[in-house]
């Protein structure tokens, strides 16, 4: 199993465990506890809530001031489509992912930029109701986060933007209302990957995600997870 992957899976049962040992995890993942405590703290540099209790039982939890159970992100359910290959052109963000805190301060300004500079891209696919798209890497060891808009063609680039090319793919789409701090989206995510995992489908960490808002500064936003198997025909199509 790659190392990515299985960094998701560990996340993924410390928040559904909550609480554990290293060596309940290590026994659960067939590893040494010196291996399972190099994940947690790879987990911790990555902006997870872990924090260690001490005592004679003591190991880890996940540290949740509002002691909330695992939201589900979307009113209507999970959207199964297909997006068709699209151009995107933008501002970027990319930095190792050990840094990921950093870029929660970089976002906004990087969108306020964008909107000034709007009418330097050429080709926008909306010149009225536009909506505003992040292709966002974010689970491996580089973070890039790229806020834009789509575009029909790629013209010539504006001085400091960047451009970016996307396939066909199907992904699982939800919604996400409210914070947008590490926790509460890790949250809303670790909720979809469930979903997925009982729908047969899993996730392509290796493939930008979207989101996709109508105005900026929205609290509601949707997001497009890229599904790991190949386009199904049958999907529902945008």
């Amino acid at each position: 199993m790659p190392k990515t992957e299985r960094i998701l899976k560990v996340m993924q049962r410390v928040y559904e465990k909550q609480s554990f040992t290293v060596s309940q995890m290590a026994e659960e993942f067939g590893v040494s506890c010196r291996t399972m405590l190099r994940y947690l703290h790879e987990l911790s540099e990555l902006g997870v809530p872990l924090y260690a209790n001490e005592g004679r039982h003591g190991g880890y939890s996940i540290l949740n001031t509002r002691q909330r159970s695992l939201p589900e992100p979307a009113e209507t359910g999970l959207q199964r489509l297909v997006k068709p290959g699209f151009h995107l052109v933008g501002m970027e963000i990319k930095v190792p992912f050990t840094a990921y805190y950093m870029t929660q301060a970089l976002k906004p300004k990087l969108w306020t930029e964008l909107s000034s500079r709007i009418q330097e891209i050429r080709y926008p696919r909306s010149t009225r109701g536009q909506d505003w798209i992040a292709a966002v890497l974010s689970r491996g060891p580089v973070y890039h986060y790229i806020a834009g808009i789509e575009v029909t063609a790629i013209g010539t680039i504006p001085p400091g933007m960047t451009s970016l090319t996307l396939p066909t793919r199907e992904y699982i789409v939800y919604v996400h209302e409210g914070g947008t701090g590490r926790e509460d989206t890790d949250q809303s995510f670790i909720y979809v990957m469930q979903q997925m995992k009982q729908r047969g489908l899993h996730y392509n960490p290796e493939m930008y995600g979207l989101e996709r808002r109508s105005r900026l500064g929205d609290d509601r936003v949707q997001i497009y997870i890229p599904v790991a198997h190949s386009v199904n025909p049958g999907a529902l199509h945008e």
